[in-house]
């Protein structure tokens, strides 16, 4: 298994500006692949650069594809063989590497499974808070408070 690191582009021209940036710092054709990413998959469509890299090279790699603006920077273990990852799966959620910030808890309603225990299948505390009803209180803040409460208390 490869260590390989990736980024989504909006078009193909940012990608491979990203690309000759990998390939200036020492990068192999063999170890850069874009390739395109169709919606419908767990992925957002766009242009996906990935490249094989370890050890201290990896955040090299983070470095290029942040300054380039890639979306979505993941980690993953895969098989890159040809100058290709052989088994990406573009309707298997990416392992981000940069987390949206904030106390997230699961969807409600849906239940976690392995596969989904590890990926990003979770909505903002208040997104959920707003949605619940009201305990009559007019404090936004008690509001949230009530039921992060009540959530805490029922995963406990």
């Amino acid at each position: 298994m490869s260590s390989i690191l990736a980024g989504r582009f909006a078009s193909i021209p940012e990608a491979e500006q990203a690309a000759q940036k990998l390939y200036d710092r020492g990068f192999s054709v063999w170890d850069v692949s874009i390739m395109s990413v169709d919606p419908g998959g767990a992925r957002a469509p766009g242009v996906l650069l990935a490249a094989r890299a370890g050890g201290e090279r990896r955040e090299e790699v983070l470095s290029v594809l942040r300054e380039g603006g890639a979306a979505d920077c993941e980690r993953a273990k895969g098989h890159w063989e040809g100058g290709r990852w052989t088994d990406f799966d573009p309707k298997r959620a990416p392992s981000l590497v940069d987390a949206p910030e904030g106390e997230c808890w699961p969807v409600p309603g849906k239940r976690e499974t392995a596969d989904s225990a590890h990926t990003n299948h979770a909505a903002p505390v208040a997104r959920e808070a707003v949605a619940e009803d009201s305990t009559g209180n007019e404090d936004p803040g008690s509001e949230l408070e009530h039921y992060v409460d009540r959530q805490v208390a029922s995963h406990n």
